[in-house]
């Protein structure tokens, strides 16, 4: 697992857990060097829009019922 930086280091992101988001070795590669762009709102909703153009989403996180 690598912690990518959604806004990428190299453009100023800050290395905090707000900015990153844990992904396999093999996405980590796909969003760095296949054109996938990753963006993760302040609800932590997930969207990734592939080169294609087809968009992938996740709704924010649930809470756990005790």
């Amino acid at each position: 697992t690598k912690a990518h930086h959604v806004i990428w280091w190299r453009n100023g992101g800050e290395t905090n857990l707000n900015n990153l988001l844990p992904v396999c070795t093999h996405h980590h590669t796909l969003i760095h060097d296949s054109g996938w762009q990753v963006e993760l709102s302040e609800n932590r909703t997930l969207t990734i829009t592939l080169p294609d153009g087809n968009v992938l989403s996740t709704g924010p996180p649930g809470r756990v019922a005790a």
